[in-house]
């Protein structure tokens, strides 16, 4: 683990969006991310395993350790996907806590109810627009994996600080590109060559693993995340780099 640098504040800046250049943006981005999603969500937990080398399990332990949950307590995961952090998101507040998880694709969804747990609740929604969340109402929101598939990262953040409680945790998970030769070599060979067709041969959809490597690339970086979190209602944003930097974790604090 490297420690990434630290950002102090809560005050709401202007927007910035930022948008991928090479992709597609706004609603036609949206909507061709879900039907990616909805197509692929069959296979979508095996593929994470599969390119990340059984990674993705350590990295979602970090992420659960970072809201600083406890026993009967709430928490709210966005993208949840087929809910693989939801589910130990459950397992961290025990039987007598709540996990919301959120996604917009109904496929994902489907595959997350499929493994059932009793503190966790599933809802189709917009990140960016949490309708019937209210304010101050989860100890931690996490996101993992998502945040580059969401243009306006201010709306999502903004809507991260709304749900939380006064000195609650915001959390964001994300692949990153790593700066070290080493590993950038590695990433340019796996991510950018490997992954494209394994993804391709597992999930049949040669376009959603083709787009993972290019949504790496254009997603701000970890510094700039930090200040868009910091400009959206949270303070003590931190962030470390995991695994030769291949992921990144994102901390915030709601003022409290």
């Amino acid at each position: 683990m490297s420690r990434g640098g630290a950002i102090s504040g809560a005050g709401r800046g202007a927007t910035g969006k930022s948008l991928p250049y090479g992709l597609p943006t706004g609603e036609e981005r949206a909507r061709l991310v879900r039907e990616m999603f909805d197509r692929i969500a069959g296979r979508y937990e095996l593929l994470n395993a599969l390119m990340s080398a059984g990674l993705n399990r350590i990295w979602n332990r970090k992420a659960v350790a970072a809201t600083g949950l406890r026993p009967g307590g709430r928490a709210l995961d966005l993208a949840c996907g087929a809910g693989s952090l939801t589910r130990d998101l459950a397992k961290r507040v025990g039987p007598g806590g709540y996990v919301l998880g959120m996604d917009f694709s109904e496929e994902m969804l489907k595959v997350a109810k499929g493994r059932p747990v009793p503190n966790v609740e599933y809802r189709l929604g917009d990140a960016t627009n949490l309708k019937g969340v209210e304010d101050n109402s989860f100890d931690a929101v996490t996101i993992a994996y998502g945040a580059r598939n969401i243009p306006d990262l201010d709306a999502l953040f903004e809507e991260m600080a709304r749900a939380v409680r006064p000195k609650g945790k915001v959390v964001c998970l994300e692949i990153a590109r790593p700066e070290g030769r080493f590993f950038a070599t590695f990433y340019g060979l796996w991510f950018d060559r490997m992954v494209p067709w394994l993804g391709a041969k597992v999930s049949g959809d040669a376009w959603a693993y083709s787009y993972l490597p290019e949504s790496v690339k254009e997603f701000v970086a970890s510094g700039e995340l930090a200040e868009i979190m910091g400009r959206n209602g949270l303070q003590n944003v931190t962030w470390w780099k995991f695994s030769g930097g291949i992921v990144t974790l994102h901390v915030g604090t709601k003022p409290g």
